[in-house]
């Protein structure tokens, strides 16, 4: 099982070091919240997306979609829409978001810098099957509000 956990881990961040490394080619106005890698299927995580941060933030101020905001609650069947959970991030973290089953979790980047943090959306299907698709991931700037009475 050691060995099964360290050559995950080996790949988890493989995929992070290119992402870093395509991304750091990217002039700094152009860069968002995070870089964003490709899925690709990682044994004993399924399929997995990785993400580089850019943002000293929590994850809970971020949603993941596989479809534009404007087509939430119009489409059927209705897309996936996920609210990340609340994970403090920082520069230069990895964070990848797991399709599967699990529990989230932060472990200590091998480099000493910052963390890994893996998040399970807990689907059973892949979000980003073969092909071309978009990632949405969207950015909550605030919320509004109100109690009201029911109508009978």
């Amino acid at each position: 099982m050691l060995v099964l956990v360290m050559t995950e881990k080996r790949s988890l961040l493989r995929h992070l070091t290119v992402l870093r490394d395509e991304a750091e080619k990217q002039p700094i106005p152009s860069r968002k919240f995070f870089a964003i890698g490709n899925p690709s299927h990682i044994e004993g995580y399924g399929e997995t997306l990785p993400l580089l941060s850019w943002v000293d933030d929590s994850l809970s101020r971020f949603v993941i979609s596989n479809a534009p905001s404007t087509s939430w609650g119009r489409v059927s069947p209705p897309p996936f829409v996920y609210a990340l959970p609340n994970i403090a991030i920082q520069p230069k973290e990895g964070i990848f978001l797991v399709t599967g089953p699990g529990e989230d979790r932060s472990e200590p980047h091998p480099s000493g810098e910052g963390e890994l943090k893996i998040v399970f959306l807990n689907r059973a299907e892949n979000l980003w099957p073969r092909g071309l698709h978009n990632v949405y991931l969207y950015r909550l700037e605030g919320t509004q509000t109100k109690k009201i009475a029911g109508v009978d």
